[in-house]
């Protein structure tokens, strides 16, 4: 089986905008930090693993032969992190 070269061409491409995205983020974050003069708390975590696993998804999803359904549940697991409340209410 052979590949196309413009598949790989277009597969690079997306690879690294994603790792270029996911510097981007990163140093807005610690800009942001360091801006506040705060230190690395659970806000900051959260921030921290969205800007570095949603792109990491984008990656899988161009290189390898992931079926939707996977890519849906680690999305689904993405939104539920994000969207989840991590204050108890003790």
């Amino acid at each position: 089986m052979q590949i196309e070269p413009s598949a790989t061409w277009l597969q690079v491409v997306a690879v690294c905008g994603a790792v270029a995205a996911m510097l981007y983020g990163l140093n807005i974050i610690y800009k942001r930090i360091k801006a506040k003069n705060q230190g690395f708390g659970p806000a900051t975590l959260k921030a921290v693993g969205v800007v570095l696993f949603i792109p990491t998804i984008l990656i899988l999803a161009v290189v390898t032969n992931f079926q939707s359904e996977t890519l849906a549940a680690l999305l689904g697991t993405v939104a539920g992190y994000v969207l989840s409340n991590g204050k108890s209410d003790d």
